[in-house]
This record gives structure tokens, C-alpha cells and sequence, in this order.
């Protein structure tokens, strides 16, 4: 029977996010960036924390990354006595929530070089202890309707996901989706196989927030990063002479072709009441910022009076500009 301890969650973080810049410059991941009252891996591992996680594991792209991001939950005495000192209620209560449980074990993998999504999720098997593998962008946040018709649907989209494919108990793939009108914009799960930006397709279910790897697919791309990391190999050929990436469909694919009733992917849709947030773009980094300051901030009511008061000058300010330009 499948349990949490059967998954490791992998986040990955090792691209250099320049999608972001300028606000992710100058920093190791976009993720490491605000959003809120938190920052997005705060919102990531407290979503997957709740969602059962015991077993993490951060792909990050250098040494300084992995100490940024051990900064991040490392528990910290001295600033907790000063807030508790000061009075500083909101502070102690905000650093104390994004601390990781002493139960839930971290672990950190550095793909040196950008060789794609297959190459890092391969990299993290190696360190899974033969695990399924729960593969977390960072590009997005999913928001529960906090006042949804049912109880199922207040939770976050990652734990509904986990705690289906943990009932189903058969193991396979799984991936989140999300309704797209242009499929070839996206990596599409369509008759139980991943398209990367198919140029056709009958399915409008698009890949994002989370993928669920069976263990045999997950060994697969151990196995395809070993060999893009090892000289002679095709893989490592396609890389260092063609500079071609190592993306997961093809391996995973073949996997489902092999035994399709087991390992064809079966998709998770996000919720009509879900609120999803793409915090991979500048722009959409920029409205996810908004809408947690707006809806999620401990500091949301003192937000929405700024809001407010801006909005009305912006709106005066345009007229008067209208009116000069007559």
C-alpha cells in the first residue's frame, strides 16, 4: 500500500530564471523571490509539507544556491528572542511559519549545467531512495478558494493530487492540469501521453504545477542522466556538440508504451475554484505579486486601503492627462 513515505518531492530550481529579470537578478532561483507575505519556495514547501511530504529533495544549480536556499529554513534563535523582545507578534509568527518540521528531511542535488528537465529529475532519483517522484515546478502557485463548495476543494491542488494517487494505490504517472485554448503553446497529456507543444492535438489538458513519476520511469531518467554526464554516450553526444537538452517525454513515453493499462498518465485537472498564478513570466510573476498582497498577506486589509487610494489618484491622474492632451 502507497503512503507519503513512498514519495520524494523534487523542486526544481536550478534554471537561471532570467524569464524574471530584473526581479530575480542577482539572486540563485526565481523562486527565492517574494510573493506575499512569503516568498514562492515558502508557499512551495508549505503546500507540499501539507500535502504529507517527508522526503525533499531541491535541484539547485550551484553551492551558493544550496546555502540560499538552507538559509531559508534554517531556524533562527536570536532573530526570534529580538521579535519576542520588541513585541514584533506578526514578525515571530511569519519567520516561525516558514521553518520546515524536524521530521521532514531536505536534500539538496546541483545540475551544474542547464541539460534540461529529464537530466534534473534523474540527478534527484539518484538521491530518492527508489521512490516515486513528485515533481514540483516553481513557475506556479495554485490557491484554493478558501470558501469552495466542499470541503475536498479548500485544499491545496498538490494535496488533493497526492492524496488521489495515493488512493488509487497502482502507482503510474500522474500530472496536474489545466484547461489551455492553444495546446501547442504547452506540454499536453493527450490519449494518456505527454506532446510537448503538439502542433495538433484533441486534447486541451496542459502540464503544470506538478507531475507524479512512477519508480520505473524515474530509474529510466536516472539512467539518461548518468549517461549525458558520461562521454560516448548519445546523450552526452546530443549535449555537448549539438547543445540539445535532455527533456523527460521521450523516456517517459516509451515507459507508457511498454505497459500503457499501469503507466499511461492519468491528469489531475485544477479546480474551476482554484486560483492558478504564473510566477514564471515578468507579468505574471507581477499579478501573482498583486493578488497575494491583495488576498493573502497577513497585512491584506492595510494592502487593499493602499489599493484603493492609488487606484482613485491613477484614475484622476488619466483624466487629467486626457484633458491636457485636448
Amino acid at each position: 500500500m502507497l503512503t507519503t513515505n513512498d514519495l520524494e518531492f523534487v523542486i526544481l530550481a536550478a534554471g537561471k530564471s532570467t524569464r524574471n529579470y530584473p526581479h530575480s537578478k542577482g539572486i540563485p532561483h526565481k523562486s527565492l523571490i517574494p510573493l506575499g507575505s512569503r516568498k514562492v519556495i515558502d508557499h512551495i514547501i508549505s503546500e507540499i509539507i501539507s500535502a504529507g511530504a517527508k522526503h525533499i529533495t531541491i535541484v539547485c544549480s550551484d553551492e551558493k544556491a544550496k546555502e540560499a536556499f538552507e538559509l531559508c529554513f534554517t531556524k533562527e534563535k536570536k532573530i526570534e528572542d529580538k521579535f519576542k523582545k520588541n513585541g514584533n507578534i506578526i514578525g515571530l509568527e511569519l519567520l516561525q511559519s516558514v521553518y520546515v518540521p524536524d521530521d521532514v528531511e531536505i536534500k539538496y542535488v546541483i545540475q551544474k549545467e542547464p541539460k534540461g528537465l529529464g537530466h534534473a529529475i534523474g540527478l534527484a532519483n539518484k538521491v530518492a531512495g527508489n521512490r516515486h517522484l513528485v515533481v514540483r515546478i516553481p513557475d506556479d502557485i495554485v490557491i484554493p478558494n478558501h470558501y469552495a463548495p466542499s470541503t475536498e476543494l479548500r485544499k491545496p491542488v498538490v494535496r488533493r493530487c497526492i492524496e488521489k494517487y495515493i488512493a488509487d494505490g497502482i502507482g503510474g504517472n500522474m500530472f496536474i492540469t489545466r484547461h489551455v485554448d492553444n495546446p501547442s503553446r504547452w506540454g499536453i497529456i493527450d490519449d494518456g501521453i505527454f506532446k510537448e507543444k503538439p502542433e495538433t492535438s484533441k486534447s486541451n489538458e496542459a502540464f503544470h504545477t506538478l507531475a507524479i513519476f512512477d519508480t520505473k520511469v524515474a530509474k529510466r531518467l536516472e539512467e539518461v542522466a548518468t549517461a549525458i554526464d558520461t562521454e560516448g554516450t548519445k546523450e552526452y553526444d546530443l549535449w555537448t556538440n549539438e547543445g540539445k537538452e535532455i527533456h523527460f517525454d521521450k523516456y517517459l513515453n516509451e515507459e507508457v508504451q511498454k505497459d500503457p493499462t499501469k503507466m499511461a498518465i492519468r491528469t489531475f485537472p485544477i479546480a474551476n475554484t482554484d486560483t492558478y498564478l504564473d510566477c514564471g513570466t515578468l507579468q505574471g510573476y507581477e499579478t501573482a505579486l498583486l493578488y497575494t498582497l491583495l488576498k493573502e498577506s497577513v497585512f491584506k486589509e492595510q494592502n487593499k486601503e493602499t489599493a484603493q487610494k492609488l487606484l482613485i489618484d491613477c484614475i484622476i491622474e488619466d483624466e487629467e492627462q486626457k484633458e491636457l492632451k485636448k
